[in-house]
């Protein structure tokens, strides 16, 4: 299976929309609040983000008073965030061609939600050099992104195989037991067609992990790596946290399946 066919399967997934209720919320991760907080002031200007979803962080930049734009590949989810948030900027569009689906540059450009991570590697790389290129000098992006030191350690080697899905499910609320459960199933499904799919390379793989029953394929990669690949994509990083907002500092794995990223643009 080539990267650009696995590409189209994450696509095809999100298109459907199917997904609108699992991200109709405004939770956010430690994390997520920290750099909101931290980066107020690039975040208060002109801001981009890439796959809004329902809106869960973009109704907080709203709340920073700048000029919000969202492009997300999903028509229903950029329709629910117009009703929901009438004063942003709105489009249905692919990360993969952000020139398409972008005006002008911005302060900061948002990924968050590891959406990037469907893409394989070139289309990734793309991706991060498209955002460059809309950041306004200086301008800031922060993103999530997978991370592959911490299924190298062991993490979550558990929760990856299909058998370990019941078990994990016990500890949720009833209601969430029960729709477990039912997609267990598809669950099973989507791991025999998908897992035959993973790659890995030296500096990254794409793996099938149980997200969304095990129905996509996403790009894992390392701290280390990460901020060698912003380097050569005209990036400094400034920062790397965990989901609860402790930093990872060079030579280190971090402790959870994702890490935050903040870069700011070189000119």
């Amino acid at each position: 299976m080539s990267g650009s066919e696995t590409v189209e399967i994450n696509a095809r997934a999100w298109a459907t929309g199917d997904y609108l209720g699992d991200y109709a919320n405004r939770r956010l991760l430690p994390v997520e609040a920290t750099l909101l907080i931290r980066h107020r002031h690039a975040l208060s200007g002109r801001t981009l983000e890439i796959g809004c979803g329902a809106g869960r962080i973009l109704g907080y930049l709203l709340e920073f008073g700048g000029e919000v734009h969202g492009i997300d590949l999903s028509p229903s989810m950029v329709e629910y965030c117009r009703r929901r948030y009438p004063r942003a900027h709105l489009r249905v569009g692919d990360l993969r061609d952000l020139s398409a689906s972008t005006e002008g540059l911005y302060d900061a450009v948002i990924a968050a939600d590891n959406v990037i991570d469907v893409l394989d590697d070139a289309g990734r790389r793309r991706a991060l050099e498209q955002a460059r290129d809309v950041l306004a000098p200086d301008g800031l992006l922060v993103f999530s992104s997978h991370n592959l030191g911490y299924i190298e350690a062991g993490g979550g080697a558990r929760s990856r195989r299909i058998g370990g899905l019941l078990a994990k499910a016990l500890a949720r609320p009833p209601a969430e037991v029960a729709g477990k459960v039912a997609r267990l199933p598809r669950s099973v499904r989507n791991r025999r067609r998908l897992a035959p799919m993973q790659t890995r390379a030296p500096d990254h793989a794409i793996l099938n992990d149980e997200a969304h029953d095990y129905g996509l394929l996403h790009y894992y990669i390392r701290r280390d790596d990460q901020e060698r690949q912003l380097a050569e994509l005209g990036y400094e990083l400034l920062e790397c946290l965990d989901a609860d907002g402790r930093d990872v500092g060079a030579g280190q794995s971090g402790v959870g399946p994702w890490l935050h990223y903040v870069a700011r643009a070189q000119r």
